[in-house]
């Protein structure tokens, strides 16, 4: 089964309200279970990251598969932030 994994997932190794199931969730990387999927939005997002997890994401990186960004995606991305920003309470 091939997984997305954002930018947060990754730093969610490092955040104690997240650690546990994260490392579950890369143990079944490890094991193969998952096929890791990223992107070159993640690897832009990573680089200001602090050392620990940009060090974490390039272990990954180096197994992932990295999507592709297209126009269709940002679009996507787009109208969902608009639906976000639609349902907050005012």
């Amino acid at each position: 089964m091939r997984i997305y994994a954002d930018t947060s997932v990754f730093g969610g190794v490092f955040d104690e309200e997240f650690a546990e199931p994260t490392k579950k969730f890369f143990s079944e990387i490890d094991t193969g279970r998952f096929t890791i999927v990223t992107s070159a939005i993640v690897e832009a997002e990573i680089e200001p990251a602090p050392q620990k997890i940009r060090d974490f994401f390039a272990h990954y990186e180096s197994i992932a598969e990295i999507a592709q960004v297209t126009q269709e995606m940002l679009l996507l991305k787009c109208q969902f932030r608009a639906r976000r920003k639609d349902a907050s309470p005012q």
